[in-house]
């Protein structure tokens, strides 16, 4: 049975085999190194029997002000997953949703509003468990990735009683939908050019 502890600086220098997976985000050391030092409590890690890290995840914690309608502005933090990454080997065991429920009741004891996350659109799996653990898709972002679109999900917590957080996901919804017949369009037009193009360069 593998338990998850605190993240280290050290574990660094053992994750490459877990971050190289083509879904896995890669980030750099001055992105990752601030994030680890700001809020340790929410990066944790876990070890296979033999001590090898297998698995980790980067949560944060955010400020953000934001008004409903004619109300007040109201502030809050909010938390934020920045990376989970499991080693191939010990998918499907249940070691990403422990990593995340762990951080999101972190993030709940401190009273975050919700905790959200980005991932890749052909991420289906991911998003399989994100939805498994009440995570829904906010907004479709496109081109979030360099070779992928994306959706931003959230997962309002026990401090966001009327779900808050999650006003405006029926326009974003509309503008997704949009978004995505536009795109559609501009791919099959721009098929077809290339088609007479092509087949005019062979005439």
């Amino acid at each position: 049975m593998t338990s998850s502890r605190l993240f280290v600086l050290e574990d660094m220098f053992q994750f490459n085999h877990i971050v190289m997976d083509p879904l896995v985000e890669v980030y750099t050391l001055p992105f990752l190194i601030p994030r680890i030092l700001e809020h340790p409590e929410l990066v944790l890690a876990a070890d296979a029997p033999d001590n090898r890290l297998i698995a980790f995840i980067l949560g944060t914690r955010e400020d953000a002000t934001e008004s409903y309608g004619a109300g007040k502005p109201v502030s809050w933090s909010h938390g934020h997953v920045s990376a989970l990454a499991v080693a191939h080997d010990y998918r499907k065991q249940g070691l990403a949703t422990r990593l995340l429920t762990t951080v999101r009741d972190m993030m709940d004891r401190e009273k975050d509003f919700y905790v959200d996350l980005f991932v890749r659109e052909k991420n289906t799996n991911a998003i399989g468990l994100y939805e498994s653990l009440g995570y829904v898709k906010y907004s479709w972002m496109p081109q979030f990735y360099a070779d992928d679109h994306g959706y931003e999900m959230r997962l309002p917590l026990s401090r966001d009683v009327g779900r808050k957080s999650l006003n405006g996901i029926r326009i974003n919804k509309i503008y997704s939908f949009g978004n995505k017949l536009f795109y559609l369009l501009m791919f099959y037009i721009f098929g077809i050019i290339s088609i007479v193009i092509g087949g005019k360069l062979i005439v």
